[in-house]
Formats: structure tokens, sequence, C-alpha cells
């Protein structure tokens, strides 16, 4: 179904909307602008979820196929630059990685630090941020995210609705 110009703005406003979360779905990751997107990882969850779905299916399935071929694993503290070959409009993507949930949802501050660290040193301008899935018990986070990333904060997005709790 073809999207109309009101649709594309309605959704790009939706992107830009501070103070409310963002759905994950493939209008709002073709509507980004930011110079990156930042997700984070958990290494016992699978099949991806949220932001990082949408993510894979635009970069037709070569997140997957490298979590699969065991390059990207979600290890506590993995740093992954993954390289987007103009498939997505953004030219940056980080993964960072949580660990197993029961770690991420154990030491969310700590990790979120880690993310933010990541950021810093390559010096990010303005960011699309997700918290790894299923993030629900992670929501107590986001404030923090806000706070420490600040203005560059361009897309903050909410948790997948249909990951479980």
């Amino acid at each position: 179904m073809a999207r109309g110009k009101a649709d594309e703005a309605e959704v790009k406003s939706e992107v830009r909307a501070h103070g409310r979360p963002t759905e994950p779905t493939l209008a709002a990751v073709d509507a980004l602008e930011v110079d990156s997107i930042v997700l984070g990882l958990c290494s016992d969850v699978r099949p991806l979820g949220g932001l990082m779905a949408m993510v894979d299916w635009r970069l037709c399935g070569r997140l997957s196929h490298a979590i699969e071929a065991g390059t990207i694993t979600g290890a506590v503290g993995e740093k992954i630059l993954f390289p987007t070959g103009g498939r997505l409009a953004v030219p940056r993507l980080f993964i960072y990685g949580w660990g197993p949930h029961v770690h991420a949802k154990n030491h969310g501050a700590e990790l979120l630090k880690g993310m933010v660290d990541m950021l810093d040193k390559a010096r990010v301008k303005k960011v699309a941020f997700a918290l790894p899935e299923p993030a629900r018990p992670l929501l107590y986070l986001m404030d923090d995210v806000e706070k420490v990333l600040g203005h560059r904060l361009g897309v903050l997005f909410s948790p997948d609705p249909i990951s479980p709790l």
C-alpha cells in the first residue's frame, strides 16, 4: 500500500516527538533523521523483537545471520559497529550486549552506562535508542536514557508490544 506525503509527515513528526517513546515500526525506521541507531541485545532472547527486528528486516536478515553465525552474541559489554550498507538512511548501527535477560534486569543502570560510554567514544551526535527486548521489565530506565543522552537523543523507541513480559 502506497504511503502519501501526509502519512510520511505524520510518521516523521511522531518519530521526533519527545516525552513519549516511539513504536518500533518500519515506517518509523524509514523516517529516522539521526546519525546512529543503538540497540541493546540480550544473549538469550530470540527471535529478535522491537526495533532490532525492524532494522534486521531492512538489512535483509543480516543481523539474524550474524547472530546465527556467532559473530554477534549479545554477551555482556559486547560492542558492535554494524555496517548498514546503504539499506538504512542511518549510516551507523551500534549493538551493545546486555547478556542474559535476567542479568539485564538486575544490572540495567550499569549496562545503560556502558551503552552510553560507547556512544560517547564514537562521538554520536543524534541517536535512535532501543533497550533490549523484551524491554518491558527495563522500562524503569527510560527516564535515565533521556537524562544521560539529553539533546543527543533523537528517538527513544518503546518496547515491542508483542514481546513477552
